[in-house]
């Protein structure tokens, strides 16, 4: 089976500072697979890397079998989207929620704008009464269902989520990650989550790839996971930490 996404031996440095370090995955159709790491372990430059917004690295990286070019041309952005961790830097202060949902169409070619623009607020629980507000408007949840509906909109087949929950309050993370998971199953999505937190990692992904300090330093089952505690002490610490968290949560 041709994996969705292939990334192997990947490299990046900025400089002196080698930031990804022969980091390799495997992404199946439909599966999710997490990448979880403390700040600075390189877990959002594989996101860069992927979604294209960071043309400077070595490696294999390929999408159903395709080759990722480095600077990735219109087609690519129809099947691969992102979503970021901070939905309020990620909409424009002056466009409206349906300029914001219909400039992707547009740009894409795709007919019936206010059918799709209206569909894709319906799938992330928002009614039409969103679609002519602006960003300020809306609490941070709201924004980042905008966000995720932005995403949704061109009908991709990739999401690659860079800590979507972590500028939202605790209330509202668990509502957002509920949705995420219902959009991930109706769709089959594939799907790379980014995250500090295993927590939030388990409760949305099959299979994980635990980074510390540029690599990948362990790559297994949640399952496997929550039974063994993980096998480098590192993994182990995280889960610790997770679980800390949550019982102060």
């Amino acid at each position: 089976m041709t994996p969705a996404i292939d990334v192997q031996n990947l490299n990046v440095r900025f400089g002196d500072a080698h930031v990804l370090k022969d980091v390799s995955f495997r992404v199946f159709e439909g599966e999710s697979f997490g990448l979880v790491g403390e700040s600075g372990s390189g877990k959002s430059t594989v996101l860069r890397v992927l979604s294209g917004l960071n043309p400077s690295w070595s490696g294999a990286v390929s999408f159903a079998g395709k080759p990722h070019e480095r600077r990735p041309n219109k087609a690519f952005y129809r099947h691969v989207q992102m979503v970021f961790q901070d939905p309020f830097a990620s909409l424009h202060p002056r466009m409206t929620i349906d300029a914001a949902l219909a400039e992707p169409l547009a740009i894409h070619g795709f007919d019936k704008p206010d059918q799709r623009i209206a569909a894709a607020l319906k799938d992330v629980g928002l009614d039409e009464g969103f679609r002519f507000r602006y960003p300020h408007q809306l609490s941070g949840g709201q924004r980042q269902r905008v966000a995720i509906a932005r995403a949704l909109v061109l009908q991709p087949s990739i999401l690659l989520l860079d800590e979507p929950t972590s500028a939202l309050d605790v209330s509202i993370q668990a509502e957002v990650l509920n949705l995420l998971a219902d959009i991930k199953l109706q769709r089959n999505l594939s799907l790379v989550l980014v995250s500090h937190n295993l927590a939030v990692i388990g409760h949305m992904c099959s299979r994980v790839g635990v980074m510390n300090g540029g690599r990948i330093v362990e790559d297994t089952d949640i399952g496997v996971l929550r039974e063994t505690g993980g096998r480098e002490s590192y993994t182990r610490e995280l889960l610790a930490a997770s679980r800390r968290a949550s019982l102060t949560a």
